[in-house]
């Protein structure tokens, strides 16, 4: 699929919704961009779960629409920490 996508006066891109949607991207999507010679390639990738703390203990949040372990998650930021 070959799409011309216009660039706004700031440098940003926005992607055709067909495109989107033949990549299935969820709406908070994070690309790995890589310059190759005069090209541009863009990569859907995985971001990491996202963690915060609240009252001071720390918060797992899991992807939207993805399981996850909320036990393992615990266990591996033990693992880090120490």
């Amino acid at each position: 699929m070959k799409t011309l996508i216009p660039m706004d006066p700031v440098g940003r891109l926005v992607l055709p919704k067909s495109i989107r949607r033949s990549l299935n991207t969820p709406r908070t999507a994070v690309f790995e961009a890589e310059v190759l010679g005069n090209r541009l390639e863009l990569t859907l990738t995985e971001p990491e779960p996202a963690q915060l703390r609240r009252k001071g203990r720390l918060l797992v949040l899991p992807k939207q629409g993805v399981a996850v372990d909320a036990v393992g998650a615990v266990e591996a930021t033990r693992k880090d920490r120490l």
